[in-house]
């Protein structure tokens, strides 16, 4: 399978690509996240081990936890990505499942300038990777920071 390749953001804008992990038959969960520049610069990322009850779930908090850290770092105009149809589909709708923790993201979305898009898992695969490390990890929290 050939890589896909990263697409940048306008200049002037950050992106955040997000992704949820999820362990059948646990309650194991992770989030992953990473901040970029229209040049590719790493400007911070997540790793979060969390207690979920499904994939869904890791997803929605995935993007909460990427949103509170963009606005922590005041990044005003955003570029969302995740490999999640239906987290892009239930953004925009109202949703009663997590329906308070979409509630909090529609807060942060309310906040800054975004745009967002589903992709291919292919193209996500540093947030998957992420993600997969703070479900494995036994860290509860890790900011990223400037590598």
């Amino acid at each position: 399978m050939a890589p896909v390749p990263w697409h940048r953001p306008p200049e002037g804008t950050i992106k955040l690509d997000v992704d949820g992990s999820f362990e059948q038959n646990t309650t194991n969960g992770g989030t992953g996240g990473i901040l970029r520049d229209h040049l590719g610069n790493w400007i911070s990322g997540f790793s979060c081990k969390i207690k979920v009850v499904n994939a869904r779930h890791a997803e929605i908090l995935a993007l909460l936890h990427g949103l509170s850290l963009a606005k922590s770092l005041n990044i005003n105009r955003l570029h969302v990505e995740t490999d999640s149809q239906i987290l892009i589909n239930n953004i925009k709708s109202d949703t009663r499942i997590y329906s308070h923790i979409y509630d909090d993201c529609r807060s942060l979305l309310n906040q800054l300038e975004v745009t967002s898009e589903h992709i291919m898992r292919e193209a996500n695969s540093v947030a998957d990777l992420l993600a997969i490390y703070g479900r494995k990890s036994k860290d509860p929290i890790w900011d990223l920071g400037n590598p």
